[in-house]
């Protein structure tokens, strides 16, 4: 037996310990930097939210299942906040499954940390702060927009349906209130809001309605079609003669049933344009283009959600790898200017032959952009809330995008949607399309002008050139704007409510530089192509040295923008709003002219390379439908990423590989065939004029 003097220090032992562990839970239990949800509204005035807020709570306490799955499915606390991390996403899945007694939803709590009365950290711009400072020096908001946020975190909170948003968000402020929390004896206070378009229910997604059935009729039809021209076109190709197969060319039923023709088209797809092989190159430029696109696309919407080390992120805005990142949106000055390239080549070349109403020549052209544009648009605002949920899914999909193509889908159609309602553009990167053809309208009335009264057009071709130089100068410094548009948060997160995206990026008359630019280029190559001129080798690598240099200054010097250090200066920002897209696009014509007519030929071989011949056919579809396996990805995310270079090119590699997939069926199936049925219906038997506009590599395609 033990002493007694033995058994008295051993329960003196276990008392102590026991003091320290209960020390040590109730320090670890209170030191959350935000505090929990309220469990539901119970003291709501709303009798039946009250009473199922009740019952939940009562068979919670009596460790009912559907009662723990709500709880389960409802964020507790905050992970990675000091990180950037302001999304604790809980579990939307379950808390859509809980089957309790009564309907449950989904909502996002946003709760914010009062940290107004803290002194702000002495310098508001560094990234680094020391790991024995307080730690409210972490949590205020500073002055760099380039930091994410860390007073504010989105929590996932599963509550009774029949509670509405302001009931949640009055029993979430109660409780913040009357809650004893940690942080409350440092005089830091909390407040909640509770967005309704942050709230979902199992059944609240849109009904299948009668444009869904619609939509899907019209693909059906075109599958159809698809279908019998190809057994109709495999059964001639097997059983009819060369000159019995001309004689069935003849006749107009034939012509366009074969226009529906999945194998004629697909073979006719691997074709090249031979008429000028110098512009053979601007097959891979455009493809190549498309590529970097869709990963500047992949990028923003990837790090506009839930990310759990945003503070690298913040790094890499400082960071030269980062530059061809946030500046990738140069790759779209590429697009405009293989339009003004092959726009002038074309139309130069037919307005040479004969003269054709103006008027008819854009008709064309509209009918070639909108058929599968117009079906594009009637996707997002049908099927495309139907492929997938999520938490984030009302947000982005349903009252977002769809809703967005819903409202304003005209606005597209006559391409005015860069200037009409522009905060809720349907499909956001389809502003291009717009500028497009009012740049198209402009170089027709140039050339026009350019038949007759030659030194007239170089006029005013110029003045155009020098307006679209100081138009960005102008109001850059009339509204002391950015020198470019930051790839900040507060953009990522609303693209279309941003300022500077809506002022500059998206507007004609702001972005026409590279396509002027382009239009000499355009003009040249129709002057080389009979030509067998060639630079000389050393003026060849030297203007290669020099373009190579235009463009990197005009990706790299954004760099100096993006250092939070740097101090705004109007006249400066002005300047490079206005000529940075000179230089890019001086750069990109410089190399695709010293690759047709000079030395440097491994541009041209490397540009020109077969593969790249049929893959820009599909970069129309393609460049339509990417974003919408963007806003799916990031509408289902149900949990915070880590940000790295590599899954960011891992997703870049499928988001291209899924977007030409689709781009093929769409081109097979609607974009082809349509197009050869505008053919036949509004030119006959004559060439259409896509052909005679060209006469240059991927003749359908000028469109990007």
């Amino acid at each position: 037996m033990f002493p007694k003097w033995n058994i008295l220090f051993f329960l003196v032992l276990v008392s102590v310990n026991k003091v320290r562990c209960d020390t040590i839970e109730n320090i670890v239990s209170n030191k959350h930097l935000f505090p929990t949800l309220p469990i539901a509204s119970v003291d709501s005035k709303n009798d039946l939210c009250k009473s199922e807020s009740e019952t939940y709570v009562n068979h919670l306490n009596n460790l009912t299942l559907w009662a723990h799955k709500m709880w389960d499915a409802t964020a507790k606390s905050t992970t990675g906040i000091l990180q950037g991390n302001n999304f604790e996403m809980g579990d939307f899945d379950e808390c859509m499954i809980a089957q309790a007694p009564f309907k449950t939803q989904f909502c996002f709590a946003v709760v914010t940390a009062n940290i107004s009365n803290v002194e702000p950290p002495d310098d508001q711009f560094s990234l680094y702060y020391d790991p024995m400072d307080i730690i409210f020096k972490r949590l205020y908001r500073t002055k760099d927009i380039s930091q994410a946020t860390r007073d504010t975190i989105r929590l996932g909170w599963c509550v009774p349906a029949s509670c509405s948003v302001d009931e949640l968000e009055m029993s979430l402020n109660e409780h913040l209130k009357s809650t004893e929390f940690y942080l409350r004896e440092k005089n830091i206070s909390y407040y909640g809001v509770v967005p309704e378009i942050l709230c979902q229910t199992p059944d609240g997604g849109k009904p299948f309605d009668g444009n869904d059935i619609f939509f899907c009729i019209i693909i059906g039809l075109f599958l159809f079609l698809v279908i019998v021209a190809t057994m109709y076109d495999t059964k001639l190709e097997n059983e009819l003669t060369e000159k019995e197969k001309s004689h069935y060319q003849k006749n107009v039923l034939h012509r366009i049933i074969m226009g529906f023709s999945a194998r004629r088209n697909f073979l006719e797809m691997t074709k090249a344009e031979d008429s000028n092989k110098a512009l053979k190159s601007l097959y891979g430029l455009r493809t190549t283009s498309i590529f970097m696109i869709i990963m500047g696309h992949r990028f923003g919407t990837f790090t506009s959600g839930p990310v759990i080390n945003f503070d690298y992120i913040e790094t890499q805005y400082r960071s030269l790898a980062g530059w061809f990142i946030f500046h990738g949106d140069l790759f779209v000055d590429t697009f405009f200017i293989i339009s003004g390239i092959l726009v002038t080549y074309g139309l130069i070349s037919q307005y040479e032959k004969r003269f054709i109403n103006p008027g008819f020549v854009i008709f064309l052209r509209y009918m070639r952009l909108t058929p599968l544009y117009a079906l594009v648009i009637f996707y997002y605002v049908t099927i495309l809330n139907y492929i997938g949920s999520g938490p984030l899914w009302k947000m982005i999909v349903t009252d977002g995008e769809s809703m967005d193509c819903r409202n304003n889908w005209w606005t597209n159609i006559l391409y005015i949607n860069n200037y009409v309602n522009e905060d809720h553009i349907c499909m956001t990167q389809t502003w291009y399309l717009s500028c497009d053809i009012h740049y198209f309208i402009i170089a027709i009335i140039l050339i026009i002008i350019g038949r007759n009264k030659k030194k007239v057009a170089i006029g005013l071709f110029f003045l155009l050139l020098f307006l679209s130089l100081a138009i960005p100068f102008i109001i850059t410094l009339a509204y002391l704007r950015p020198a470019l548009l930051y790839f900040y948060p507060e953009f990522l997160t609303n693209p279309k409510g941003h300022p500077d995206f809506r002022l500059t990026y998206i507007k004609s008359h702001t972005r026409a530089t590279p396509y002027f630019i382009g239009m000499i280029a355009g003009y040249i190559y129709y002057k080389m192509k009979d030509n067998e001129y060639r630079l000389s080798k050393v003026l060849s690598h030297f203007l290669t040295l020099i373009s190579i240099i235009l463009l990197f200054i005009g990706i790299a010097s954004s760099g100096i923008f993006y250092n939070p250090y740097h101090k705004y200066n109007a006249i400066e920002a002005a300047a490079y709003a206005g000529l940075h897209r000179l230089t890019w696009a001086i750069g990109t014509i410089g190399l695709l002219l010293t690759g047709s007519f000079g030395h440097t030929s491994v541009v041209h071989k490397v540009l020109s390379w077969s593969p790249f011949i049929p893959l820009s056919k599909l970069v129309y579809g393609a460049y339509l439908i990417h974003m919408s396996f963007h806003f799916r990805f990031l509408a289902m995310t149900t949990g915070s990423q880590q940000f790295e270079y590599f899954k960011l090119f891992q997703l870049t590699i499928s988001d291209i590989a899924i977007s030409f997939i689709f781009g093929f069926i769409m081109y097979i199936l609607i974009e082809t065939p349509i197009r050869k049925l505008c053919k036949e219906l509004f030119m006959g038997k004559r060439k259409s004029h896509s052909e005679r506009e060209n006469n240059v590599p991927n003749n359908n395609d000028s469109r990007l």
